[in-house]
């Protein structure tokens, strides 16, 4: 094209701009296919299957606030007639996080499956590994629970997630059970607390992503309002509907927000039948 006797060729131009936007485009596809692939992946990580072996009605549910999630849970094997069950949250949110809780669910499961240390220890171990991994700061959150399905007695460690509830015969009550965060200090000690359960109780646990997360008027949904959802549902409500109705409560509660700002998660137990000691049923670890 001629302008006042110059020419100016567009061709190069178009096509410098054209392997841009292909370029770009395929960097998109290929960062799109990896986040599905690690989403896929920690979907599996959290995948449990064979609960009906456990005397117990558990469920469980994890809602990322980002495409991946910080949050993990996990139900073990641990020796004899028993069962551990997790729920974690690490700090920060994204990628990182995810990897983190993959890493964190690693070391759980391979200081847990058939080894049958005190809750205590097994987050004493944890928090020792995950410090040693010189994470940039980041902490692991975690509720840890030993239940033995032979006597219902349930033992709590803590490492600094919100208390558990329990409900029996309508009342509810917070656990009183704290600890320091996992991978803060090396060297940490932890307490346990023991339940004996009964026939129809039922036991929460919480991310603080349910308790925190905030209305329009910035409030949060706190233990009161989750306390309340538990008081309204009929005595024979499944944990899987215990667990849905919580979650339904805190969308409903956020649905005039925009996005939470944390990922929530729960892990539902109810004693409903007589315990058994056969652990066939729960799949394979590794």
């Amino acid at each position: 094209m001629h302008m006042n006797g110059k020419t100016v060729r567009f061709q190069p131009a178009l096509i410098t701009a054209t392997r841009e936007q292909l370029r770009l485009y395929q960097e998109f596809r290929e960062n799109e296919l990896d986040l599905n692939m690690a989403r896929k992946v920690q979907q599996q990580l959290l995948q449990r299957e064979g609960r009906e072996v456990l005397g117990v009605d558990v469920a469980t549910v994890c809602v990322p606030a980002r495409e991946l999630g910080g949050d993990f849970y996990d139900l073990l094997p641990y020796g004899s007639g028993r069962v551990a069950l997790a729920l974690g949250d690490v700090s920060g949110k994204g990628t990182a996080a995810a990897l983190i809780a993959a890493l964190a669910m690693g070391i759980l499961r391979a200081n847990t499956v058939d080894h049958g240390a005190s809750a205590p220890d097994v987050l004493a171990t944890m928090n020792d590994r995950i410090h040693g991994a010189r994470l940039d700061a980041r902490f692991v959150v975690m509720l840890f629970g030993v239940l033995d399905t032979r006597t219902h007695q349930l033992t709590l460690a803590n490492a600094g997630n919100p208390y558990p509830f329990l409900l029996r015969d309508g009342g509810i009550e917070q656990i009183a059970i704290s600890g320091i965060p996992l991978g803060l200090m090396r060297g940490t000690r932890y307490d346990a607390v023991s339940l004996d359960l009964q026939l129809g109780d039922i036991l929460v646990f919480a991310s603080d992503g349910i308790l925190e997360c905030q209305n329009t008027e910035q409030e949060a949904f706190g233990a009161r309002r989750l306390g309340a959802v538990l008081s309204s549902l009929p005595q024979d409500t499944p944990a899987e509907d215990i667990s849905s109705a919580i979650l339904g409560a805190t969308d409903e509660f956020i649905r005039h927000t925009s996005s939470p700002d944390d990922d929530r998660s729960l892990l539902v137990l109810k004693v409903t039948d007589e315990s058994r000691e056969d652990f066939s049923g729960l799949p394979a670890i590794y």
